[in-house]
C-alpha cells in the first residue's frame, strides 16, 4: 500500500537531490533545527511542527491524511477550497480521486514560506552577486515576505480538506528546484545568441509551448528579440518567491546580461530598463508544471499512481 506521506517523503529527498545547495548544508540546517526543538519547552514545544525536523522544505507538507492510500491523484498549481469543493464533487460523480497535490502551499506550508528562501542566497552567490549582497537582498525580503503572509487564512484549505475528508498535501520548492536546475541545464546547452534564441529554446520545452494556448508563454519584458543576450542567468525559480527591485542594483556589477525569470515585479521590470538588464518571462504556470511534471515522472515510476489534472496544471510525461 502507498501512502500519502510515502509520496510525500520520496518527493522531499528529490527535492533534496535536485537543490541548489549541497545535501551537506541541508543537514548542517536540519541539526540546528533538531538542536533548537531539543531546547524548546512548553507550549512552543507542544505545538512546533516536527515535519521540519528531517523536511528542509517548510513550504511542502502533507495537510490532512497522509496515512491514506493514494491511487489516484489530483494535481494542481492551486489547491484552494473552492478546488477541494471541485474534487469532492468529481468524486460524486464517480472520479475515484484518492487525494489532491497543490504545488503553491496552504495552511501551515504557506505561514513558513519564507522560510525557505534562504536558498535563494546560495542561486544568486552561484550566478556571480557576492555572498554578503545576497543576503543583503534576502533576508529583507523573506522577513516582508513572513509578515506579509502572517494575516492569511491558513486553517481554511487544511480545515476544508478534514470536512471534505480529501487528504492533501503541497509541494512547492521540491518542485521548483527540479525547474530551476532543468532550465539552467537546458539554456546552458542550446547556448543561445539572442534574445528571440532563448524564447525559442524556452519554446522547445513542451510546458512552455502548450502555455500559448493561453497567451502566458514566454515574454521578453525588457530589451528586444535581437539584442544580444550575453551572460544569462536563470534566477527566481527556485526559493519561495520573486525579489525586489534591488536584485539588479546587485547585478549590475555581476557580469549578468540577461535574467530568465518565473516572472517579475513591476519594479524590478522598471530597475531592470534602467540599468540595461534584458529580462525574460518564461512564465509562471508552465514553469510550474515543467518541476512538478519532473517530479511526477519519477514518482509515477516508482508508485504506479494515475495523475488527474486540475488548476492550470498540464501533465506532460518524459
Amino acid at each position: 500500500m502507498v501512502t500519502l506521506n510515502d509520496v510525500h517523503r520520496f518527493s522531499v529527498e528529490e527535492g533534496i537531490k535536485e537543490d541548489p545547495r549541497d545535501e551537506e548544508k541541508i543537514e548542517e540546517e536540519l541539526k540546528k533545527r533538531k538542536e533548537n526543538y531539543e531546547e524548546m519547552e512548553g507550549k512552543e514545544k507542544e505545538h512546533y511542527d516536527k515535519d521540519r525536523l528531517e523536511n528542509p522544505f517548510d513550504d511542502s507538507k502533507v495537510i490532512y491524511g497522509g496515512d491514506r492510500e493514494v491511487k489516484k491523484l489530483v494535481v494542481g498549481i492551486d489547491i484552494e477550497t473552492q478546488d477541494l469543493i471541485l474534487i469532492d464533487r468529481l468524486n460524486e460523480k464517480g472520479e475515484g480521486i484518492d487525494a489532491a497535490f497543490g504545488h503553491h502551499p496552504e495552511g501551515r506550508a504557506l505561514a513558513n514560506l519564507h522560510s525557505v528562501m534562504g536558498l535563494q542566497v546560495d542561486t544568486l552567490e552561484q550566478a556571480g552577486i557576492p555572498v554578503s549582497q545576497a543576503e543583503g537582498i534576502v533576508r529583507p525580503r523573506a522577513d516582508e515576505v513572513k509578515k506579509g503572509v502572517h494575516a492569511s487564512n491558513h486553517p481554511r484549505a487544511p480545515r476544508t480538506a478534514e470536512l471534505l475528508d480529501i487528504p492533501f498535501m503541497t509541494l512547492h520548492t521540491v518542485c521548483d528546484n527540479h525547474a530551476y536546475r532543468f532550465m539552467k541545464d537546458h539554456l546552458k546547452k542550446k547556448d543561445p545568441e539572442t534574445l528571440g534564441d532563448v524564447v525559442d529554446a524556452i519554446l522547445e520545452v513542451p510546458e512552455y509551448e502548450w502555455s500559448l494556448e493561453y497567451d502566458m508563454g514566454p515574454e521578453i519584458f525588457t530589451g528586444s528579440k535581437e539584442n544580444r543576450a550575453g551572460k544569462i542567468e536563470v534566477l527566481g525559480f527556485t526559493g519561495g518567491t520573486s525579489l525586489k527591485e534591488d536584485l539588479i542594483d546587485k547585478m549590475v556589477g555581476s557580469g549578468i546580461d540577461t535574467l530568465v525569470v518565473m516572472h517579475a515585479p513591476k519594479k524590478q521590470i522598471e530597475k531592470a530598463k534602467e540599468e540595461n538588464i534584458n529580462i525574460i518571462s518564461a512564465g509562471h504556470m508552465p514553469s510550474d508544471s515543467l518541476g512538478i511534471n519532473l517530479l511526477l515522472d519519477k514518482a509515477e515510476e516508482k508508485f504506479n499512481l494515475e495523475i488527474f489534472e486540475l488548476s492550470g496544471f498540464k501533465r506532460i510525461e518524459r
